[in-house]
């Protein structure tokens, strides 16, 4: 995933807490960015989670998601 990226809520993936409205919504990706999780109390390391800042469609101000939320439909080139 790539800024300039057309995205949408994939529908596999994304928790009961979306409005079913929120999958017709169209989005461009603006930022790509990591999310470095902390580690666990025993010290052992959990890793990062691609995160991808979104303007959607109809929603004013950008919403930061999981990358593995999200499904490309156009590529930016």
């Amino acid at each position: 995933m790539k800024i300039g990226d057309l995205v949408v809520y994939n529908r596999k993936k994304t928790p009961a807490s979306v409005p079913p409205s929120d999958f017709e919504r169209l989005g461009i990706v603006v930022t790509v960015s990591v999310h470095k999780i902390p580690p666990l109390h025993d010290g052992s390391l959990q890793g990062r989670l691609p995160m991808a800042l979104v303007q959607w469609n109809g929603i004013a101000g950008t919403l930061k998601h999981r990358q593995d939320m999200l499904e490309v439909i156009s590529e930016n080139r």
